[in-house]
């Protein structure tokens, strides 16, 4: 049985997180987090040394800052790989067939898969602003938006409503965006709420495609993790073979991934040759 403490300390240590999340500076002091939570210095310490332990912060001189990679804006994402997403968006979008029923999570590689759905009479659930404006100028898709809290920084929404619309729904697949991949956690996101959405997005789909470039794999600097279903896909690009960690693609293959590679200079000649054809 879970003693009530221990349950208002894990509370807790999530609210730190979370605050961190939304500080300017990314840290917080001692002080600061005890006046914030109503708790002593000597509690506080303890949650910091617990979430230190698990790899979520860092300690600094009086305080504590997020673990987590920088986060990027969406233009800065935009400018990052986008031959790589460009490969995987559209070797994904390959096996959408007629009349499905399609989730696209937000993201700067699904909104890739976005762009190259062209299958005939789609509905897609979105939650990425990116996403929104690219399937609102296809005529044959029936577009519904995830309603929720949007997140300027990466354009995505998210939150209770956009759970409570998903509940309601069975698709037939799941387009998967992460801020990393890993064996043993899932996959990332930068909130609690964008990784309980993904979450009931992978459990609302018959299949899950997660699209990610090579530099997702492997690492476990995130605090908040999606757990993958026993049997998914994973589209990422060829570099994941000679730039990603050794056994990073074997491991995945462990726990029921079916990987399949996106080659960015097959997919730029294809693209020019269908241009030479168009004109």
């Amino acid at each position: 049985m879970v003693r009530r403490r221990d349950v208002r300390g894990a509370k807790r240590r999530e609210q730190i997180l979370n605050l961190l999340q939304t500080v300017e500076s990314g840290s917080l002091s001692v002080e600061e987090i005890a006046e914030r939570f109503g708790v002593s210095f000597a509690t506080v310490r303890r949650d910091l040394s617990r979430l230190h332990q698990d790899r979520h912060i860092t300690r600094t001189y009086g305080g504590v800052a997020l673990t987590v990679p920088t986060e990027l804006s969406i233009h800065q994402r935009h400018l990052e790989f986008t031959r790589e997403k460009d490969a995987i968006g559209r070797l994904a979008a390959e096996s959408v067939a007629d009349g499905a029923v399609v989730i696209v999570d937000a993201g700067t590689t699904t909104e890739f898969v976005a762009r190259y759905l062209d299958a005939e009479d789609l509905t897609v659930f979105t939650n990425g602003i990116g996403a929104i404006n690219i399937l609102m100028r296809k005529e044959d898709v029936s577009v519904v938006v995830l309603g929720g809290r949007l997140r300027r920084v990466n354009e995505t929404i998210s939150g209770a409503e956009a759970e409570h619309m998903l509940r309601a729904v069975v698709a037939d697949y799941a387009f998967i965006g992460a801020d990393a991949v890993h064996p043993r956690y899932g996959v990332a996101s930068r909130t609690l709420e964008q990784s309980r959405l993904k979450t009931l997005m992978m459990q609302r789909a018959r299949q899950t495609i997660v699209v990610a470039d090579h530099r997702k794999l492997g690492t476990d600097q995130f605090s908040y993790w999606s757990e993958l279903p026993a049997q998914w896909r994973f589209i990422t690009d060829d570099g994941a073979e000679t730039e990603a960690p050794a056994t990073a693609l074997d491991e995945l293959r462990r726990i029921g991934a079916h990987i399949e590679l996106a080659h960015p200079l097959r997919a730029l000649t294809d693209t020019a040759d269908e241009r030479g054809t168009q004109s």
